[in-house]
């Protein structure tokens, strides 16, 4: 048995049908951090949080769903994750794999960011704002949603990327395919800036440094209950009428 902040060892994993996260998302987006490799065992989630867009079984139906899904009855989704490199110099100093999005945001006291963001290489804009938001179709209806982002199909092959309160009206959030690179450079820095990756991992960003975001090679197996539907979970979710 691990504690509950180590890493998840591939090995650990091996030969397991099933990982089930009882909790919220969060608790969700904590064990998916863990895993050292994120493709090996389809994972459910039991949702005994306050929303749960990712966990979206309730605890009174657990164990029948449990069943279900060993029973090979849920619907299997794979889901992209995207890898994050913090560099400096070139040289990369802190990297993470995400499900959700990553941000790249000031700290308290801190006066608004210079940011140049590129695609694939090519300048895309630059923005004066408090970070900027890269998320995926999943992470849409998390920190995204909130920041004033769109909500991506499930299905969609897009990463929707967001300036947080930027000063300028021309900055608008953007929804650009997933396979592109985007890389985020701050100007020059000369205060305190971080990385926050899903919400709960954060490193902090130095004058120079430069951000790398690329989806990654594996993909999460997430687990579904049969006949769930996004705009079920969203008129559910969100009150939508």
């Amino acid at each position: 048995m691990t504690d509950s902040k180590d890493e998840i060892d591939s090995a650990e994993l091996r030969g397991a049908r099933l990982a089930v996260v009882i909790g919220g998302d969060g608790t969700f987006l904590s064990l998916i951090r863990r895993m050292e490799q994120k493709n090996l065992v389809p994972v459910m989630g039991i949702n005994l949080g306050s929303l749960g867009f990712i966990t979206d079984t309730s605890r009174e139906d657990m164990v029948p769903a449990v069943l279900a899904a060993l029973d090979g009855k849920f619907q299997l989704e794979e889901k992209p994750l995207l890898k994050v490199e913090l560099k400096h110099n070139k040289r990369k100093t802190d990297s993470a794999v995400v499900f959700n999005d990553v941000c790249l945001s000031k700290g308290a006291g801190t006066s608004m960011l210079k940011l140049e963001i590129l695609l694939d290489g090519e300048l895309l804009s630059h923005v004066r704002a408090d970070g900027y938001l890269v998320a995926t179709p999943t992470g849409s209806t998390a920190y995204s949603l909130s920041a004033g982002g769109p909500l991506l199909h499930p299905q969609l092959e897009g990463l929707v990327l967001i300036p947080i309160c930027a000063h300028s009206l021309s900055a608008r959030p953007i929804v650009v395919p997933l396979h592109h690179k985007v890389e985020i450079k701050a100007l020059p820095l000369k205060e305190k800036a971080y990385l926050v990756c899903d919400g709960q991992v954060s490193f902090e960003v130095s004058n120079g440094d430069e951000l790398m975001i690329q989806v990654a090679d594996q993909r999460l197996k997430l687990l579904r209950p049969p006949h769930s539907g996004w705009s079920q979970a969203l008129r559910g979710k969100l009150k939508m009428a």
